[in-house]
């Protein structure tokens, strides 16, 4: 008798400690379940649609415009264009390589001066204009700041673009970068503003070559 009680007593254990096993499995189980499903890197598009419109600019010059949800135009402002002078040669990434924001997007030459900017988004590089690669000096006749260089496919555009200027603030800022450049290069032979209080647009090619390191400096973080 004794052993059958001891038998029973055992088996109810058990049932106890499987039941408790069970319960334990079903409530990870449903928190799995509960838990917030896994959202790839890449946006989706009618969200970036709704958060992100408009020009963007990067604190090295470089713009870029949300044409489309997955698609960017980026390219330089005229503050560049004007104080770097004539751009004799442009290097740009191949198409279908990746840049990343505040990696390098192209590098720009003149003699021996020269100057890397920075990619204001991170993406794919779907399209080049080869219209400035084959004539790099259409970047200064041209209006920079409505021609791209590069067309990037965005990859993280909604984070991406508050880290950049927009709207009154960018104003404030670009009128901020043009009071600084004429402190820092007057006096000069030449003015620095033309007549409106625009920057000259061929500033650049009056410049020396201790001027344009100062400006290099100052305004594009070179080193």
């Amino acid at each position: 008798m004794q052993n059958l009680q001891e038998f029973l007593l055992t088996t109810k254990g058990n049932e106890y400690i499987i039941a408790v096993l069970f319960l334990l499995t079903f409530i990870l189980f449903w928190r799995l379940l509960s838990v917030t499903p896994y959202r790839p890197v890449r946006e989706s598009i009618a969200r970036v649609a709704r958060a992100v419109k408009g020009i963007f600019s990067h604190p090295t010059h470089t713009w870029a415009e949300v044409v489309q949800p997955n698609l960017v135009n980026v390219g330089m402002d005229r503050f560049t264009s004007s104080v770097f002078g004539t751009i004799q040669e442009i290097q740009v990434p191949k198409e279908g390589n990746r840049i990343y924001q505040g990696g390098k997007a192209w590098r720009i030459k003149r003699g021996q001066r020269e100057l890397v900017q920075a990619s204001p988004v991170s993406g794919r590089v779907v399209e080049i204009n080869k219209e400035f690669i084959q004539n790099p000096d259409l970047l200064n006749r041209k209006n920079p700041e409505k021609n791209w260089i590069l067309k990037i496919e965005p990859t993280n555009l909604v984070r991406e673009v508050r880290n950049l200027l927009s709207g009154e603030m960018l104003a404030r800022w670009n009128q901020a970068v043009k009071e600084q450049l004429v402190s820092s290069l007057v006096p000069t032979d030449y003015p620095v503003l033309q007549e409106g209080g625009e920057i000259k647009p061929d500033l650049g090619d009056e410049l020396t070559s201790q001027q344009w390191e100062k400006v290099a400096r100052e305004f594009f973080n070179v080193r």
